[in-house]
């Protein structure tokens, strides 16, 4: 079997994604889907029916309201269905190539059951932004690869279940984060490159708390340490040394702005123990976004 460590590339990605957006080289179908590429390395592995692809991915309202993405962060975006409809999105993925980068437009309807919370017209579209780091066959899969996307795909659902029965107006996101928006601020929009300051506590799924910067939440928790200074977290927003669950759910807060992010282990610390925090555990926080400021 060939190791699909062999068709993992390195590679520095900026994203411009001025230059993708033209309305030119599109290839259009009946359904009302368009598709175009923008890097096209037609000389490495290219996809087929049932593949995975690995990438990063911004997902855009009308190409102009933000709804999610995951740059800088590299995760599963597509599972290639073995038996792809012709003018399908399944379709448009077989021309992608590792180091690809492309736009897809689609009829927002054909997307909806992938985009839950968000509000839209029938004449909108969803514009899906794309590169691809890595393709890999199911069956080139190691065991561990595929043990991790079962038990990614079993605590989604779990998760799903349980977000579902505690909060009703929950957004989940494309990346697998549930955004609970429970008091909207007015201030300035959290922006990747500015400096954020949060408080926060959080907790496992059994409502055990794990850590807080808020003394009353920690008394409360039974986590309170005399020794510790409890004030606002403070760090720029994008720093890579923070999990990236809590990093995406703070950019979807405006200053002043309430929220419960609940972050699947895959967002949090993966399958590694951190601290107290067991290997694969989703994390929940509460989150109130104190101060946004320039660098």
């Amino acid at each position: 079997m060939k190791s699909w460590l062999k068709y993992i590339i390195v590679i520095c990605i900026v994203v411009v994604f001025c230059a993708c957006s033209g309305k030119d080289g599109f290839v259009n179908t009946e359904l009302g889907f368009s598709f175009k590429h923008c890097t096209n390395n037609n000389t490495s592995p290219k996809a087929k029916a049932g593949d995975v692809i690995f990438g990063q991915m911004k997902i855009m309202l009308n190409n102009k309201k933000l709804i999610s993405s995951n740059y800088g962060n590299p995760d599963r975006l597509f599972v290639i269905s073995k038996n792809p409809k012709v003018g399908s999105i399944d379709e448009f993925l077989m021309n992608l190539h590792i180091g690809d980068s492309a736009l897809m437009i689609c009829p927002a309807d054909s997307v909806s059951r992938f985009l839950k919370g968000v509000e839209f017209k029938p004449t909108d579209k969803i514009w899906i932004y794309l590169s691809v780091s890595q393709i890999i066959s199911q069956s080139d899969m190691s065991e561990y690869e595929q043990e991790k996307l079962i038990r990614d795909e079993k605590e989604d659902e779990l998760l799903t279940n349980y977000v579902l029965a505690k909060y009703d107006k929950a957004e989940k996101k494309q990346t697998g984060l549930f955004y609970i928006n429970l008091n909207e601020g007015t201030g300035r929009k959290a922006e990747y490159g500015k400096v954020v300051s949060v408080r926060y506590t959080v907790c496992d799924t059994t409502g055990k708390m794990i850590d807080s910067n808020i003394e009353q939440d920690a008394k409360k928790g039974g986590i309170h340490r005399e020794n510790i200074r409890y004030a606002p977290f403070e760090f720029l927003l994008g720093d890579d040394a923070l999990i990236s669950g809590f990093v995406q759910g703070i950019a979807l807060m405006r200053e002043g702005g309430h929220a419960k992010l609940v972050i699947p282990s895959k967002l949090a610390y993966g399958d590694v123990a951190y601290g107290n925090i067991e290997p694969n555990t989703p994390l929940i926080f509460d989150v109130y976004l104190i101060q946004v400021k320039e660098q």
